[in-house]
């Protein structure tokens, strides 16, 4: 395995900002450095947009879909365009938490175990357990047919798992295809960008949580006791979870606008900066005893969620929707690793599991 592909893989250190001759990027990853560049207004987002038109035209290349989607993503925009996709995003986030009660939750997160057939072995729990309950209410929210969410979901994450700084001609081919393959489905080019992010932003970090919450399960048997004696410590749980595990490593690329201060070191106007939530979200000086689970703990805030004008906008919908899912798990089952270990996407920027056998034994 590899650190991208290894659950146990470590986590860098928090430390000042550090500039990469080889890649000319500053890695941000202290938790108040980080917090600084999410909340300063002399950052923007740095879209790959120019840069996959640059190389389409040197390489005499059709991306024409791709850049439609990278184009119409609120995740690598700014300004009017970016606000004016928010408050379509909060309209339906507000609709979703309207429909999605957390009564009315409970109940689907029933349904989807009573559907597990019984078995002896270890199963799968990604799409058994971790994927079919965000995909479901993305799929109520933008009333769409669910086996259609989950083929377009499929393709997202395909150019998502595809996607990196520096990216072979044979890759943006693949993102290409699989871009045009979501424009048959979407052909209206706002739909497709605003898609694109629904479905990595509502789907994959939701399911990227419970994943990761049931890993961290099935290796502590303990907490599995310690949250069935006392559910009221479910939640923090999950905002451990996502501390210690979560499905974000690192945040989109940003821009200097100016010349800035970060963390007592000058970032130059233009230059990039990449921020590591792993290691802020580890960050003594933010969290004591930064390595320790600790359901209760209230120090700084998650950096998981963004911040400033880039702040998830459905922070509490997505860990209402992990906490039904992992109680529903734990009162039906006790958790136990399976001889294989769980794979994760090999991705620099994602903290998710391709594959997590685990064993499920009834209570």
């Amino acid at each position: 395995m590899t650190p991208t592909t290894d659950p146990d893989a470590p986590v860098l250190p928090a430390a000042a900002p550090l500039y990469s001759v080889r890649n000319g990027i500053w890695t941000i990853s202290r938790h108040a450095d980080v917090s600084a560049v999410l909340r300063s207004p002399s950052f923007r987002m740095a879209s790959p947009h120019d840069r996959v038109a640059r190389i389409a035209d040197r390489a005499r290349r059709d991306y024409r879909d791709l850049l439609i989607l990278l184009d119409g993503t609120m995740l690598f925009r700014d300004g009017a365009f970016h606000q004016g996709h928010r408050n379509v995003v909060r309209g339906l986030v507000q609709r979703t938490m309207a429909q999605w009660t957390e009564p009315a939750l409970r109940e689907l997160a029933r349904s989807i175990i009573d559907a597990l057939p019984p078995s002896a072995d270890p199963i799968d729990v990604v799409p058994a357990l971790a994927d079919p309950l965000p995909l479901r209410i993305l799929a109520a929210l933008l009333d769409i047919d669910p086996e259609d969410c989950h083929r377009w979901r499929a393709q997202a994450m395909a150019i998502t798992r595809s996607w990196l700084p520096t990216m072979a001609l044979r890759d943006l081919d693949d993102c290409q295809a699989t871009a045009a393959s979501l424009r048959v489905a979407l052909p209206d080019t706002q739909s497709l960008g605003l898609m694109a992010f629904l479905l990595i932003a509502g789907a994959d970090s939701v399911a990227g949580t419970i994943s990761a919450a049931l890993d961290w399960l099935a290796r502590h048997p303990d907490w599995q006791d310690a949250l069935r004696r006392d559910p009221a410590l479910i939640p923090g749980f999950i905002r451990e979870t996502m501390r210690l595990a979560g499905p974000i490593r690192r945040l989109t690329l940003r821009v200097a606008l100016t010349s800035v201060e970060i963390g007592g070191t000058m970032i130059a106007a233009g230059d990039i900066v990449m921020l590591r939530t792993d290691s802020a979200h580890r960050d003594p000086v933010a969290f004591p005893d930064p390595d320790r689970m600790d359901p209760a703990r209230k120090d700084a805030p998650l950096l998981a969620f963004g911040g400033g004008a880039h702040m998830c906008l459905g922070p509490l919908l997505g860990t209402m929707e992990a906490v039904v899912m992992v109680e529903a798990v734990l009162a039906r089952f006790q958790l136990s690793p399976a001889p294989e270990r769980g794979q994760l996407f090999d991705h620099e920027d994602w903290r998710i599991f391709e594959r997590l056998p685990l064993r499920l034994l009834s209570l």
